[in-house]
């Protein structure tokens, strides 16, 4: 079976053996998929590099034909490459990258982590005008002819590779990542009130004055609350009153602290509630720079606002 230097595998304990039943117990609720890492990157030609990221556990949810679950990892901690094939002759084709554990992954006792019941392959797809990622038939027969049991393999797709006919170099555009592993609604936890993260900070000077040489006068300050659940940040807010709020886009002093910051650029809701229908809007970069607009909204009187929002966060937990 392909498993390059031996880098991928599952989590092992007493002696090398993997404890099945444990693992789908705990995995149950996840679809197939990538918890963390597993990030692909060009590396040379028709190459990429997986994973191996400092500071990141490259770990996947394997799945069988029958929805038992496993983790495969990447215990080598580098970058692992894979060369896909050639270019087709003409048209697109979209090929998959497959990491898998042979049925049963119970692995032996003398083998840590595995790896000798592990690989990582790639499963060609079909060139054509309207090109289509393998699905699980053509996967399970790419892992048979690797020398494993594809019909009985757990598997999971790390990267989805799509090339055009002629193409001999890839690049970041030609690279997808494969589906991350989810929780569906209902699986959620109850997670209770003792294990949720609070901060608060306050906004004591929301300075909306002296941007584009003109002043628009001087907000009042407002406690935030930030609240973290997991990975999930809600922020939410008293009402500011302010007697005037910018028109043109403008920074804001203060910043989310880290352990709240989001993974993508945010917006907060901020609903103005004393003129009809006008809404500001609130922005929230990686860094936890905020920026703020009134867009459409006149500087005439007080205006109330009710912020709140929800983010998906990957900083540290905050101290």
């Amino acid at each position: 079976m392909t498993n390059p230097d031996n880098a991928v595998g599952t989590n092992a304990a007493y002696g090398g053996r993997t404890s099945v039943n444990a693992f789908n117990d705990d995995l149950g609720a996840y679809s197939r998929g990538i918890l963390s890492g597993w990030a692909c990157e060009p590396s040379s030609g028709l190459t990429v590099a997986l994973g191996g990221a400092a500071d990141t556990r490259d770990v996947a949810v394997a799945e069988d034909a029958g929805g038992n679950k496993t983790t495969i990892n990447n215990i080598s901690a580098s970058p692992i490459e894979v060369t896909i094939g050639a270019a087709p002759a003409s048209n697109t084709r979209i090929d998959a990258i497959v990491a898998y554990v042979d049925a049963s992954p119970q692995g032996s006792a003398t083998i840590t982590d595995n790896y000798e019941a592990c690989g990582l392959i790639t499963a060609q797809g079909t060139a054509s005008s309207t090109p289509v990622a393998p699905n699980e038939s053509t996967i399970r027969t790419a892992i048979t002819a690797d020398g494993a049991s594809g019909a009985t393999a757990y598997y999971v797709v790390l990267a989805y590779i799509t090339i055009a006919n002629g193409t001999t170099t890839l690049t970041a555009a030609n690279i997808s990542a494969g589906e991350p592993a989810q929780l569906p609604s209902g699986a959620l936890p109850n997670i209770p009130a003792d294990k949720i993260d609070f901060s608060s900070f306050g906004v004591s000077d929301l300075n909306f004055g002296h941007y584009s040489s003109v002043s628009q006068g001087l907000g009042y300050g407002i406690s935030v609350t930030l609240a973290r659940i997991g990975n999930v940040v809600v922020l939410y807010g008293s009402p500011i009153t302010s007697n005037s709020l910018p028109t043109v886009e403008t920074s804001l002093p203060e910043t989310i602290p880290s352990g709240y910051r989001p993974v993508n650029p945010a917006a907060i809701n901020a609903l103005c509630g004393s003129e009809t229908d006008k809404f500001a809007s609130w922005w929230v970069s990686i860094s936890g720079a905020m920026s703020f607009i009134a867009t459409g909204m006149n500087n005439a009187g007080a205006k109330r606002l009710n912020i709140s929002a929800v983010w998906i966060t990957q900083d540290e937990w905050p101290e």
